[in-house]
């Protein structure tokens, strides 16, 4: 049981990480013009929810790693990803505006199947 709680944690990290990036990203893409390159990548670099970013994707790396161990990959893998991308576009479209039309709910509705079934 505690396996499916370290790809739960896994999940939910990759997620905030991945939301963590984007907010870091358009937090400073004004910058690019008023500033040198070098200087716009510093900026970024020392962004606290970029580097947040990046260590959650870290502890998700180990956690998931730890999860491997007990869960066969042909089934963490693809639950992994998925759980992901859901979690993504969700809180994309709730956060920043992102669209989320119908034909990317059939998507996700299709791929959670195709997960399902690779599972069996």
């Amino acid at each position: 049981m505690t396996h499916w709680l370290l790809l739960l944690l896994t999940v939910i990290l990759t997620a905030v990480a991945n939301l963590l990036l984007k907010y870091a990203a358009v937090n400073r893409d004004e910058l690019a013009g008023a500033k040198g390159i070098v200087d716009s990548l510093w900026e970024l670099f020392t962004t606290p929810s970029l580097i947040l970013g990046i260590f959650c994707l870290g502890v998700a790396m180990v956690a998931y790693a730890i999860a491997l161990r007990y869960i066969n990959l042909s089934v963490a893998y693809p639950v992994m990803t998925t759980s992901v991308v859901v979690l993504v576009a969700i809180f994309s479209a709730i956060y920043f505006g992102e669209p989320f039309t119908l034909v990317k709910v059939a998507g996700t509705v299709m791929v959670i199947s195709g997960v399902i079934l690779l599972s069996q």
